[in-house]
Formats: C-alpha cells, structure tokens, sequence
C-alpha cells in the first residue's frame, strides 16, 4: 500500500531526517523549505517553533517504534534483536544517521525540558521493549548471558547508538564489528 504524505508529514519526515544527520541545533527550516519548494512561513504555520517541530520528530518516531513493537510481537527473541539491529544498520547506510533518541540525546542539555522530557520517555520505552526481549530470550533458552537483564539492556541501549556515532569517524568495519559484538554479547555463558 502506497501512502502520500501531506505537507505536514513531508516536513516531519525532512525534518527527522536532517535532524538525524546534522543534529538538532545545525538544523534549519531554510534546508526543508528548499526540498518541498515552499516558504519558510509555511513551515512554521505547521510548527510555529524548532521545538515544535522537533516535538513532532520525537512523537513521530516515538509511533513507528510502537508499530515495530506491534510488528515483532510474536516472533522469537532473536529475530527481534536481529530486526533491531537491522534498524541500525539502515541508519548507517541511509546517510549515516543518528537514531533519533540519539539526535535528541546529543543536545539535551540544550534543548527544551518538554523535549527532554519527551526523549527520556521514548528512551524508556525502548529499554524496557528490549529488557523484554532478552528476558524472553533467557527465558526460552535462545539467549546466554551472566550480567542482569538491566546491565545487558543498558549495553545494548549505549552501543547501538554509539556504533552510530563513532561509526561516523572509523567507518563500517568499525560498525559492523560492533553489532556483531552485540549479537555475541547474547550467546556468552
């Protein structure tokens, strides 16, 4: 199925993109506007502020997270830590970008407290879909590990975007050497 996105999705979805690629404060309405062919103005009917735009990225990403969640419900834990890092590996290739809680997380002593706040809730979300995950992992057996569900979530919560960020300056070697490290993290005794 074939969805058209209104004007109003487009400048969410540059602006995720941008976002992701240059950070939030290197952001600007003018790099949108160029890409739809419309005025500045015309964003800001839409999202009268960065934040606001920026609110919208966060929520937005937020939702196509829940529909992954939705997605993966019923399929074998690995499968669902495979589809996670496939994610990643999307980001890197599309340009190398940040995933969005890390775009946010960049700045966040500089943005806004409706943004931070925003973000950590997202983030929460995150780990506890993945502390899910590898609960069910240990549980079924399919997974093989001695720290705590916690310690193993917070491993993965810091290296997934952190292969982003310094993928960034040591290149797809370096990447891809540190999911697999991941993927291994889950089958060690």
């Amino acid at each position: 199925m074939s969805t058209v996105l209104n004007t109003k999705e487009r400048i969410v979805e540059l602006g995720r993109g941008h976002m992701q690629r240059i950070g939030y404060h290197s952001f600007n309405y003018k790099q949108i506007a160029l890409e739809l062919n419309i005025k500045n103005a015309s964003i800001h009917h839409y999202y009268p502020s960065k934040e606001d735009l920026g609110m919208a990225v966060i929520e937005k990403d937020r939702q196509d997270f829940m529909q992954f969640i939705q997605r993966m419900k019923k399929a074998p834990p690995m499968d669902k830590l495979d589809a996670l890092i496939c994610a990643y590996e999307e980001y890197f290739k599309n340009g190398i970008k940040l995933c969005v809680i890390s775009t946010f997380s960049a700045s966040f002593n500089e943005i806004t407290e409706r943004m931070q706040l925003a973000i950590q809730q997202y983030s929460e979300i995150v780990a506890s879909w993945l502390a899910g995950a590898l609960k069910e992992g240990l549980e079924s057996g399919d997974f093989h590990f001695t720290i705590s569900i916690e310690e193993m979530t917070n491993h993965w919560m810091a290296t997934l975007p952190g292969a982003l960020l310094v993928g960034r300056s040591r290149g797809k070697k370096y990447f891809d050497m540190a999911l697999h490290s991941l993927k291994k993290s889950v089958q060690s005794s």
